[in-house]
């Protein structure tokens, strides 16, 4: 296995479309949503507030040290290929292949969260629009999966021209859903106390420790920012990568970050009657949240909408953020059929199997959801272990090293902030990755797991 140099893709991506992708692919907003309701119990609002607080702190780190490296290696591996650049040639065959394939599994376990949620809100949409209809059974939901997956993988093969401009309309759906909601909430819905939001801690887990709900509610914060590195495997189809890339990776994290802390704060405060919100028809709390705060069923309507194109042109984003990394693994040597899976069509110069394989996988993945949604939930819930050693692997390394194999640059230079920022990088990335270990099959970590939570 050898780690290859950037290829020479089309210019599919620019400046605005890659920060739509990474939006998208990170998607606080669409994820909090959920997040905010299933949290409670373990916690409460307290406990989701300042563990995404602490958490995006540590993950700003990370992404200055994706930043840095990205600004000298523009390959579409992402955060695998950084970390074995940095290391010595006789070492990187054994660090390449556990942290490409579990950044590449932590990416198809995304796309399928993703769906998930796009299938779920569609079921609540149906219900809120017909409530005599019966959205229960788990086929139903299987179906509409498949549908997402596939429209996803149609797009990414047949339309990828077309997807820049998709992530944009993305975009602007979840910015003026943002905004509208949160103006609409603070004005009509009726407010809980401050102390709900910002002190009190609440503990409805069964467990005897405080201690151990309020690290099962740190969870489902940390689970919120799985999506970091989304625009590094568009390296190579973006102009100046290693000047665009870089910025384009900061103004996603900070943007992100501003958005997700607004948000839950209005959620916090717009939470009056718990029982009500998690008992909702709908089998989507959000959407309680919505129609009881602003006492409208057309606006719980038109908040699923915005949800459903916010989350939908996320799971097209992570389609073609695993078709890309998978690619780039592949092309290093480090799947099987490699010769296949790097084989670019003569029509399109796109390669059809990096592309069709993870989706297929996503769909075998979909498939358990209807023999055991325990077992499912085990699956897509190592999202948030893959990610997130594979993501701090660079700065590990950087703080082993001491840089020496870090090309000189006169970019992304941290001086004697790059120790700090190094150790907060590794210690988030271990503490993410124990309690995605010790929690991710019981308490809804990663995105499809907070939504299956809901529609048992």
């Amino acid at each position: 296995m050898s780690i290859q140099p950037e290829s020479h893709s089309p210019h599919i991506f620019g400046l605005w479309s890659a920060i739509g992708l990474g939006w998208l692919t990170l998607n606080v907003f669409g994820t909090l949503s959920f997040i905010i309701v299933v949290g409670l119990p373990a916690g409460g609002v307290p406990v989701i507030l300042y563990g995404f607080i602490g958490s995006n702190l540590a993950v700003i780190c990370m992404v200055m040290t994706f930043a840095q490296c990205a600004s000298r290696f523009s390959t579409a591996g992402g955060a695998y290929h950084y970390a074995c650049f940095l290391i010595p040639p006789q070492y990187r065959r054994q660090i390449a292949y556990p942290l490409g394939w579990l950044n590449y599994l932590g990416w198809i376990f995304t796309h399928a969260g993703a769906c998930a949620i796009v299938a779920t809100l569609t079921l609540g949409l149906i219900k809120l629009c017909n409530p005599e209809i019966d959205v229960s059974p788990r086929w139903k939901l299987f179906v509409v999966y498949i549908s997402i997956n596939t429209l996803c993988w149609l797009f990414n093969l047949v339309a990828v021209r077309g997807i820049p401009t998709m992530e944009l309309l993305g975009c602007y759906a979840t910015a003026f859903g943002f905004v509208a909601y949160t103006i609409a909430l603070l004005v009509k819905a009726p407010k809980a106390d401050s102390k709900s939001v910002f002190v009190q801690v609440n503990d409805e887990t069964g467990f005897q420790s405080h201690g151990f709900a309020i690290l099962l509610g740190l969870v489902n914060s940390f689970g919120t920012m799985m999506g970091l590195d989304g625009p590094a495997h568009l390296a190579e189809e973006l102009p100046r990568a290693k000047i665009l890339l870089p910025r384009i990776m900061m103004i996603v994290i900070l943007s992100q970050f501003v958005v997700g802390l607004v948000w839950i704060i209005v959620l916090g405060f717009s939470i009056t009657d718990v029982s009500a919100i998690t008992s909702s028809a709908t089998r989507v709390p959000v959407l309680e949240i919505i129609r009881l705060g602003t006492g409208s069923n057309a606006a719980a309507i038109a908040f699923c909408l915005i949800l459903i194109i916010n989350n939908a042109t996320s799971a097209l984003g992570s389609a073609v953020t695993m078709s890309r990394q998978g690619y780039a693994f592949a092309r290093d040597g480090g799947l099987f059929w490699n010769a296949q899976l790097t084989k670019r069509s003569s029509n399109s110069n796109l390669p059809f199997w990096s592309i069709t394989l993870p989706s297929l996988v996503c769909a075998l993945v979909g498939l358990i959801y209807l023999f055991s949604s325990s077992a499912y939930n085990a699956f897509v819930g190592s999202q948030v272990t893959c990610m997130i050693i594979s993501f701090g692997s660079p700065a590990l390394i950087l703080l082993i090293t001491g840089g020496q194999l870090l090309p000189a640059c006169d970019r992304w230079n941290f001086g004697v902030w790059s120790t700090p920022i190094y150790l907060i990088s590794v210690l988030h990335g271990s503490g993410d990755g124990l309690l995605g270990i010790r929690n991710g099959t019981c308490v809804g970590v990663g995105r499809a797991q907070i939504i299956f939570a809901s529609v048992k």
